[in-house]
């Protein structure tokens, strides 16, 4: 299980983009007349709109908070990337959203493999917490697989924006590798010095018992039983139908729809087309606002690609 350190994501030394932030306002404010800087009227902007000048993987577009969730997940990674995501900014972003008054609808844009449990258990209670108040959407742009589908089971709906899109691989592996004979062989003996049993499974050169062994099964299928929980509360299957959908395997969109682990098959531009603009900001006319969400939306495309 890979995990890298949370101060990445407070520090603005780490992260050089939280350190551009001073710069960003100062360089706004000279828009705006001395007038309404004194009204303090031009910095009023909610959470969520906070959280996107911060450099959070977050863009938000009227009522609506777009979120990405691409690559490999780790608990936390310094900069954006096309190849990994950070669940605790990702979590940071949909948090910000979440408190966010002027935020109806969270998009979640998701192509990912899954990646590392670290991280990934409190993503997900976030997204389900904000599916309370919110309407939360996954959009599959590719994958949701493993971890990725963990955190969206929570979310109001999921949405493939192909039939072959790829869902599943519903499941929890690690791997114990006994390296003692290769150092036997090599005339290395290698002795653990620790103060128990398990501190040392998995060690280079250290035998792998079969109490070690059967402690880190317990603890897979543990992980496991959560997982099929969270499939079961989130998505509204029986646990046997659950168990029968977690056992590894992917299915393309059309499949998933009909075994309940997605909502539908729709395109990005028809799911933004569901979201409606608050009447207090012009009216509900759904198809301009998805005209302008789409225009935007490409914009942010070509940012994130």
């Amino acid at each position: 299980m890979i995990e890298q350190s949370p101060v990445w994501a407070v520090d603005a030394n780490s992260v050089p983009q939280l350190a551009k932030l001073p710069k960003l306002l100062a360089a706004e404010k000279q828009n705006f007349s001395a007038e309404e800087l004194a009204k303090g009227l031009v910095f009023s902007a909610g959470p969520a709109l906070e959280a996107e000048r911060a450099d959070l993987p977050i863009s938000v577009y009227d009522n609506v908070a777009i979120i990405p969730l691409r690559g490999i997940m780790l608990k936390s990674y310094p900069w954006s990337s096309s190849y990994v995501c950070s669940s605790f900014h990702v979590r940071m972003a949909v948090r910000s959203a979440r408190l966010d008054e002027s935020i109806d609808h969270i998009l979640i844009i998701a192509d990912t493999p899954g990646g590392s449990v670290s991280g990934m258990h409190e993503l997900g209670d976030e997204i389900k917490l904000a599916a309370e108040s919110k309407k939360v959407v996954v959009q599959v742009e590719g994958s949701l697989c493993s971890a990725g589908y963990h955190v969206a089971a929570g979310a109001t709906s999921i949405i493939a924006n192909h039939k072959m899109n790829v869902i599943g691989s519903i499941g929890v592996r690690t791997v114990l590798v006994d390296t003692s004979k290769y150092y036997e062989d090599m005339g290395i003996r290698v002795m653990p010095i620790d103060t128990g049993e398990h501190k040392s499974t998995g060690q280079d050169g250290v035998p792998v018992t079969d109490s070690q062994k059967a402690e880190i099964q317990r603890q897979v299928d543990e992980l496991y039983a959560e997982f099929i929980n969270v499939i079961v509360e989130g998505r509204g299957l029986t646990e046997k139908e659950a168990k029968a959908l977690g056992d590894g395997r992917t299915w393309f969109a059309t499949d998933a729809l009909n075994s309940g682990l997605i909502d539908g098959i729709l395109s990005i531009e028809e799911t933004i087309q569901t979201f409606e603009k608050r009447p207090a900001n012009g009216g509900n006319n759904s198809n301009a606002f998805a005209e302008k969400t789409n225009a935007a939306f490409a914009e942010f495309e070509s940012l994130i690609n």
